[in-house]
C-alpha cells in the first residue's frame, strides 16, 4: 500500500479552493459559451479540472486514508479529467512563466496596444498599473500550475500503485 507524502496531502487541501475557483468561474463562462459555442472547449476543460479535484480527494479520503474499496468508474474519472486537466496546467504554468521572463518593454508594447482599442477606461488604468496586475497574476497563475502538475503527477501514480482499492 502507498501512502501519500505529506506534501501530496497539502497539494490536495491547496487544490480544492482552486477547483472551487475554477468552478465559479467555468459558471460564469457557461453562460457566455451559449451565445459563443467555440468557448464550450474552455467550459469543458475548466469543468475537467473540478472534477478531477473532488474525485482525486475522494480517492484520497477515502480510498488511500480508510482503505476502503473504491469503484473502477471512479479510478476512470481521475485518468481521464487527470490527463485534461494536466494539459490546462501545463498552459497555465508556461502562459506565467512567459509573462515572467518577458521584459517590462515588450509587454508594456501589447498592454498601450490593447488599451488603445479600448474605450472610455479611467485615467488610472494606464500602462503601469495593468503591468503590475499582469505581473500579479502571472505568480498567482505560476503557483496553480505547478500545484496542478505536482498533484496530477502524484496522484496517477498513487492510483496505479493503489490498483487493489479498485475493484
Amino acid at each position: 500500500m502507498q501512502q501519500p507524502s505529506k506534501l501530496y496531502l497539502v497539494l490536495s487541501y491547496v487544490l480544492i479552493p482552486i477547483a472551487l475557483f475554477f468552478g465559479f468561474m467555468d459558471s460564469i463562462l457557461l453562460i457566455s459559451a451559449l451565445a459563443n459555442p467555440s468557448a464550450m472547449i474552455l467550459v469543458f476543460a475548466m469543468a475537467c479540472i473540478v472534477i478531477y479535484s473532488f474525485t482525486s480527494f475522494k480517492f484520497l479520503k477515502l480510498g488511500i486514508e480508510r482503505e476502503q474499496t473504491q469503484t473502477t468508474k471512479l479510478k476512470d474519472w481521475i485518468k481521464v479529467n487527470a490527463y485534461v486537466s494536466l494539459l490546462m496546467f501545463c498552459l497555465i504554468f508556461l502562459n506565467a512563466v512567459s509573462i515572467l521572463l518577458s521584459n517590462d518593454a515588450t509587454l508594456i508594447k501589447f498592454i498601450d496596444e490593447f488599451l488603445a482599442q479600448q474605450s472610455g477606461l479611467p485615467p488610472e488604468m494606464n500602462s503601469q498599473f495593468v503591468l503590475k496586475t499582469l505581473r500579479v497574476a502571472a505568480y498567482f497563475l505560476f503557483v496553480i500550475g505547478a500545484v496542478g502538475i505536482l498533484h496530477i503527477r502524484i496522484t496517477l501514480r498513487l492510483v496505479r500503485d493503489n490498483d487493489h482499492l479498485f475493484e
